[in-house]
């Protein structure tokens, strides 16, 4: 349960601000989202017989004066032998709003006792350059991001350009510290642009009525590791994501898959943020 969901949501979950990129000019929102998380489906190898919990990401800031993403996740894994476990995944982090640095912790715990803890900090010093990094925790010490890697919402800022001019495919390399100094890589496909008021949301939720409102378009990732990779596509990933993903940037109908297991993540919950101003 150690694998990356973060890796997906802080690459995806946007809401009502201001931003630019080395993409162009991008709208991206500051928002909350909460999600519904069930178990999907399982194999007998995995030894999971229920799942479920609830995940909450928050993102505020802007372009000019850099993102900050809050992210926590509680579930409750129900195995096939044994007792119930509650696990609780909290993420923060801060993105430059150019891309090139960016800071974050993370602590895991299982029934309520912290099991790691993660601090580090990365920086690239021009865009398509390598980069490195500094692990503070667990273990202190210094590491190398090979040229052309990406942090999460810029990878995200490249994925909504992509889907706006009609593209159907993106490989990135993304690094964003919560699998320690590992980097993967993100192949990407598009789907068809799906107009708006093809999603049905719960129209009580003003915030949902008004993403109703917008044009979507249905992403699958597959995330392999990087330093495994031999650029041929033929090995397995580490774990796939699919999702609809709104103009504004935010997700819904999330299926995380890591191959003997997958979960579910319905959007239970939206608000749109104060929009962050910016000046440049």
């Amino acid at each position: 349960m150690k694998k990356n969901l973060y890796a997906l949501l802080a690459s995806l979950l946007f809401a009502l601000a201001q931003g630019t990129s080395a993409f162009g000019q991008v709208t991206i929102v500051a928002h909350r989202a909460i999600y519904e998380l069930t178990l999907a489906s399982s194999t007998n190898r995995s030894g999971i017989s229920g799942a479920d919990g609830r995940m909450v990401m928050e993102l505020t800031g802007s372009g000019c004066e850099g993102w900050s993403v809050t992210f926590r996740r509680v579930m409750e894994l129900r195995p096939d032998e044994g007792n119930v476990k509650l696990l609780d995944t909290q993420i923060a982090s801060w993105e430059s709003g150019d891309g090139l640095s960016m800071h974050m912790t993370q602590k895991e715990y299982i029934d309520n006792r912290l099991q790691t803890d993660t601090k580090l900090s990365a920086e690239i010093p021009k865009r398509g350059e390598a980069g490195h990094g500094h692990m503070d925790l667990p273990t202190p010490g210094d590491f190398d991001l090979s040229p052309g890697t990406i942090f999460p919402i810029e990878h995200q800022l490249r994925l909504m350009t992509t889907a706006e001019a009609g593209g159907a495919r993106d490989v990135s390399y993304v690094f964003d510290g919560s699998s320690g100094s590992k980097t993967f890589k993100a192949i990407t496909f598009i789907g068809k642009k799906r107009e708006p008021g093809t999603s049905k949301l719960p129209p009580n939720i003003p915030a949902m009525a008004e993403l109703a409102k917008l044009p979507s378009w249905p992403i699958s990732i597959s995330f392999f590791d990087a330093s495994v990779s031999d650029g041929s596509g033929e090995e397995l990933p580490s774990y796939q994501v699919s999702f609809t993903l709104y103009e504004n940037g935010v997700a819904e109908d999330l299926i995380m898959d890591y191959g003997d297991f997958a979960m579910e993540g319905k959007l239970s919950g939206l608000e749109f943020l104060k929009k962050s101003d910016c000046h440049s």
